[in-house]
């Protein structure tokens, strides 16, 4: 695992990349299931394909990666919805180039859940009132999702309070009593409830059905020097979330990888969806919720934040 550094005096965005001599790219992800098409795109030569190299970093979420990727030391970046349409709405030179991860068509298996302890006082999301909810990052999906589920469910959410906590140390926080609940991503879901945790809002699913949770990015000035690695990037991306959602056993293959998961854990694991197009009226209405709760002033244009 690469942790996130200043990288960009040699980074490889410049010049062609062919299967033999392939360009070298870093991409900035976040060590959790979502970006497994990433890896079973390297495995599968998918990127090779199309002359990449791709060289994984690390970070703990998308708000860090957007600066990343915005002064050059990421070439590409993978971030929350919210998180770019917060870029985007204080003009930030970024753009989506890809889709990432859906939030699934249903509650029925959750990968993304607020996670309370065991013994926990709290019995329903009422009980959340008051309470100190782990996020990844702060003002990001995680808070908007959530404040709207459990507003759906009469719940003060003005009375939330959220602190930051990377997603590999929320269940350690969650038993410490850091925190009241956590927002948990797959595969900290499964770790937390076979710990005897319990989940009482799929946040991503109750949102809205196939939400677009989080996308693949870069900087325009990257996107205007070199839309061919841009293009490249695309075909090798798109093949690799289909070939994801089609072969399970290749994401479940990866995960322990790049994440704190053991190979038994990996298998048992509910896995995000996966598609290759862009749910774009989910991304309209989580710019919605983000201004309702206050994280951006004005909505973007999604024409200029999605690269068409």
């Amino acid at each position: 695992m690469v942790v996130a550094t200043g990288c960009g005096d040699d980074g490889g965005s410049s010049g062609g990349g062919t299967p033999e001599q392939p360009q070298k790219v870093k991409i900035g992800l976040i060590p959790i299931a979502d970006v497994a098409p990433v890896f079973v795109g390297i495995k599968q030569g998918f990127f090779k394909e199309q002359g990449i190299e791709l060289e994984p970093q690390f970070a703990a979420g998308g708000a860090a990666i957007t600066p990343a990727v915005i002064s050059g030391d990421f070439d590409i970046g993978f971030s929350n919805t919210v998180s770019l349409l917060i870029a985007a709405s204080k003009g930030l030179p970024v753009q989506i180039i890809s889709q990432g991860v859906l939030g699934g068509p249903d509650e029925s298996k959750p990968w993304a859940d607020v996670l309370i302890p065991k013994g926990s006082d709290i019995k329903d999301p009422k009980g959340l009132e008051g309470k100190t909810i782990a996020a990844n990052t702060l003002n990001n999906i995680c808070e908007v999702t959530i404040n709207a589920t459990l507003e759906q469910k009469g719940v003060d959410v003005s009375t939330l309070k959220y602190t930051e906590i990377p997603f590999p140390d929320m269940i350690g926080a969650l038993e410490k009593g850091r925190v009241d609940a956590a927002c948990v991503v797959e595969p900290f879901v499964s770790q937390g409830k076979a710990a005897g945790m319990k989940g009482i809002d799929p946040f991503y699913a109750r949102t809205a059905p196939n939400l677009t949770v989080a996308t693949y990015f870069a900087s325009k000035e990257l996107i205007g020097s070199d839309p061919e690695l841009i293009d490249r990037f695309k075909t090798a991306m798109e093949k690799s979330l289909r070939y994801s959602q089609e072969n399970p056993d290749a994401v479940r293959e990866v995960l322990p990888e790049y994440t704190q998961i053991p190979k038994e854990a990996a298998q048992k694991i509910n896995l995000p969806s996966w598609q290759p197009e862009l749910t774009e009226d989910t991304i309209t209405k989580l710019s919605e919720l983000s201004e309702k709760y206050g994280l951006i002033e004005k909505q973007p244009d999604l024409n200029e934040l999605i690269r068409r």
